[in-house]
């Protein structure tokens, strides 16, 4: 069965989506994604679709719409797209204006990932207006807080819905990817002594203490990871300094000083047990050098890395259908990370999917082609018809 999405309709949805402000509440200038909800929940009524609402936090709520199946009581697939973006400063654009230009539309969200979510709604709209049922149920679940600390996912898998496989809407340009890395964040605290700094003697200095805890890390620790194994698909392991803060005033001497670390996973390696060795490195090195008094915090943000098979059927299915639209489909690997991998750590085999291209997520100009939403629609949409059969 030929599946034809009109390209109006979608451009007039993925309007409405861009319209309402949903940048994450993690973010400078956030607000809860309960208007996106209100918007997602209206629409699947509207198709006469059960919709169930789950209150992730106050104001933020996850909604999860069934479109029955014939075997209705079969493991359903699940489409899954976050309703949050990031920050809007610095934008050149109006964030929220939604305006379409030369087939582009633009705003925040509107690569990341709204437009992966309005291809969903599309989709499963054409089967409920047209009286169609595919051959399992199909869940759309639209989440909150996938920026920060994807708390709309692990809300979705306590739900208590079977699943068989799942499609996790992000921009790949309408590529496939099975495999992406984890990422462990975490503080490290050099502790000294504070002293006026005419008598530095007196004291002892935390940033003077970091120095030598950056400079392991990015020496041995860093240089270690480049000579261990990588994954085909995602490359090897990475860690970075990427914040620092320390000291209270130009004639003090600092007692205490911060940094952040990013520490990204690639499938095999255990996000938890990465921390574990991270601040038993950070132990031996306080022993190597005289008592240093380093404290490794744990983890603000901790995710597990994807590796799905590129022979199961979710990916077959939209790898065969992108690529009777769009050509040559590549199947591969990506460094960031996505709400997948909390689905495939649960047993669900998932592939990342979407319209737009990463390059132009959480940019100050972020647009979308609005012919690979349609596309993604109709993707999906053929894939819905197929899996499970």
């Amino acid at each position: 069965m030929k599946v034809i999405i009109d390209e109006q309709r979608v451009a007039r949805l993925l309007q409405d989506l861009v319209r309402i402000p949903s940048v994450n509440p993690g973010f400078e200038g956030g607000v809860p994604e309960r208007e996106m909800a209100d918007y997602v929940q209206a629409f699947f009524a509207r198709l006469g679709l059960k919709a169930e609402r789950r209150e992730v936090r106050p104001e933020r709520p996850n909604v999860i719409g069934i479109l029955p199946g014939i075997a209705d009581d079969a493991p359903a697939l699940l489409l899954e797209a976050h309703m949050d973006t990031v920050q809007t400063a610095n934008m050149t654009i109006d964030p929220f204006g939604a305006e379409i230009r030369d087939g582009k539309l633009y705003g925040r969200g509107a690569c990341d990932t709204k437009a992966s979510l309005a291809a969903m709604l599309a989709a499963m709209e054409w089967f409920a207006e047209n009286g169609i049922k595919p051959p399992v149920p199909v869940h759309l679940a639209a989440t909150v807080d996938e920026e920060v600390n994807y708390l709309g996912v692990l809300d979705v898998l306590e739900a208590g819905y079977d699943y068989a496989a799942a499609i996790v809407g992000e921009p790949t340009g309408l590529q496939t990817v099975v495999a992406h890395k984890g990422v462990v964040r975490c503080e490290i605290e050099t502790v000294g002594v504070s002293a006026h700094s005419s008598k530095p003697e007196e004291g002892v200095n935390a940033i003077s203490d970091m120095m030598k805890v950056v400079a392991h890390i990015e020496g041995a620790m860093q240089a270690r990871l480049l000579r261990s194994a990588a994954h085909p698909l995602v490359g090897p392991p990475t860690l970075a300094v990427t914040q620092i803060q320390g000291g209270v005033a130009p004639n003090t001497i600092p007692e205490r000083c911060v940094i952040r670390i990013d520490r990204r996973t690639i499938p095999g390696e255990d996000s938890e047990q990465i921390w574990r060795e991270i601040r038993a490195e950070m132990e031996q090195l306080a022993a190597e050098n005289g008592g240093l008094n380093v404290i490794v915090h744990p983890p603000f943000v901790l995710d597990y890395a994807m590796d799905t098979s590129p022979d199961s059927e979710v990916v077959g299915l939209v790898a065969s259908s992108a690529a009777g639209k769009i050509g040559e489909v590549r199947t591969f690997g990506v460094p960031y990370g996505t709400d997948a991998s909390k689905l495939a750590r649960a047993g669900i085999p998932s592939v990342v999917f979407g319209p737009g291209s990463i390059e132009q997520a959480h940019t100050k100009d972020e647009w979308v082609e609005l012919k690979q939403v349609v596309l993604a629609a109709e993707i999906i949409a053929e894939t819905m018809l197929a899996f499970g059969k």
